[in-house]
């Protein structure tokens, strides 16, 4: 088999495991020389910690007709059914290997060595450097998208998968960044909504394909959703990360489910939930991107729902009565009275839970209308003024939907992909805008 000058990221499951760029060689585990890299250089954007999926196509490194590729391992899940050369459709069971490897640690995560080899059927893959933390959890439902094209519903694409020393691993597709790091490059400046619709439209399309299989992916968020390729494609984005995926008949509620600031109602009332925590989250995550800032930062739950409360009112009283943790956040008073429910404040909070409030948020709004004046350019005028508060109406008014408190009322990703906002329909009267 050719020599391949391929290179895949391999992060690690587990809190203490670190990232690291391999290179894939022939199938008998030969590597022709490789091409010289820089030693020491801190200003890599390869070696910033904490960027998952976030590595960028170097041309002097890769050769242009070989694919750029994401090695994932996991704790122990099968694989079957190989479909042919660089294809293959997963099957991921949940069980955990009895076997510790003598490169495992005591949490069972594999401990890898710089320039060791890993062995596929039909690849062979050589550790170069670490780049930086991964995050833990299984990845358990790729194997369910694996048969879908992964290029029309917007999520990563995975490309194989195998043992190596009783862990198993996954070769996904190299991405350019994920969006927290876009706004930490532009130093948070909010995002025009011209530039936010074509991604909520991809992301909105990869949870529509999700609902219809039952799936939620439980962990929507910047860090989560990545550019393609900010040259060719600007704003075309995947949702990647599905080791918090589960089906919806399997979804437990656990302190890690969703990331904080993006976390659900129904998930911090201790509520039944389904795939609609992640249009939640994906609220969030575009009203982020209009801000440049988190909607609801919280330093905890507490202050998140205090947050929520505060924007967009209390959840109603059928809500609240319903939640197991509802308790940590409310008072209850009598059966008898108006209203049944209310708020701690946050002295009473931190004197029941001895966790101190603190103020997180840069804009504060008493209801999400609020949003319409902010960041509105002084330098728009005319039609393009009027073309411009007409998309932030709409904007706003999906925003409102994605954020109902009571999920079942909470808009669908197929119907946010209807919405005017979406289809730009209300734009039709400003032909000549520059919007």
């Amino acid at each position: 088999m050719a020599y391949h000058s391929t290179n895949l990221i391999f992060p690690l499951v587990g809190g203490s495991c670190g990232q690291v760029i391999v290179r894939a060689a022939d199938s008998t585990g030969s590597l022709p020389g490789a091409p010289s890299r820089r030693g020491n250089d801190n200003s890599h954007p390869h070696r910033k910690l904490g960027q998952k999926y976030g590595l960028k196509r170097k041309s002097e490194e890769v050769d242009s007709s070989s694919s750029i590729q994401i090695l994932e391992e996991l704790s122990a899940p099968m694989l079957s059914n190989r479909t042919g050369a660089g294809t293959t459709t997963q099957s991921i069971s949940h069980s955990v290997s009895t076997t510790k490897s003598s490169n495992s640690n005591s949490e069972g995560d594999y401990q890898l060595v710089q320039h060791e080899i890993l062995c596929s059927v039909s690849n062979s893959y050589e550790v170069l450097e670490f780049l930086g933390r991964g995050t833990f959890g299984q990845v358990s439902i790729l194997g369910r998208l694996s048969t879908d094209n992964a290029d029309e519903f917007n999520f990563v694409r995975s490309y194989e998968c195998f043992q190596h020393k009783n862990h198993t691993c996954l070769v996904f597709e190299m991405l350019e960044q994920n969006l927290y790091d876009f706004l930490k490059h532009s130093k948070f400046s909010p995002l025009p909504l011209r530039c936010i619709r074509p991604m909520l439209q991809h992301v909105a399309t990869a949870l529509m394909k999700l609902k219809s299989l039952r799936l939620i992916h439980a962990d929507v968020k910047p860090e989560n959703i990545m550019l393609v390729d900010p040259l060719r494609q600007p704003y075309h984005v995947k949702v990647i990360d599905f080791g918090s995926a589960s089906h919806v008949s399997k979804a437990v509620c656990t302190t890690y489910l969703q990331s904080r600031y993006y976390r659900a109602p129904e998930i911090i009332l201790g509520l039944p939930f389904c795939e609609a925590i992640d249009i939640w989250s994906l609220g969030c995550v575009i009203a982020e991107l209009f801000l440049g800032w988190p909607l609801y930062p919280r330093a905890s739950e507490y202050d998140q729902i205090r947050y929520i409360s505060q924007t967009q009112g209390l959840p109603a009283e059928y809500l609240l009565s319903a939640g197991t943790k509802t308790g940590h956040f409310f008072h209850r008073g009598p059966d008898s009275s108006y209203p049944l429910w209310w708020l701690k404040t946050p002295a009473e909070h931190e004197r029941e839970m001895g966790i101190k409030s603190k103020e997180a948020r840069k804009y504060i709004f008493n209801c999400l209308d609020d949003m319409m004046q902010v960041n509105m350019s002084s330098n728009l005028e005319g039609m393009d003024m009027l073309a411009e508060k007409a998309d932030r109406r709409e904007f706003i008014d999906l925003l409102r939907k994605m954020l109902m408190l009571d999920a079942d009322k909470r808009i669908t990703p197929i119907k946010t992909l209807g919405h005017p906002f979406v289809s730009m329909t209300h734009l039709l009267d400003f032909p000549h805008s520059s919007q």
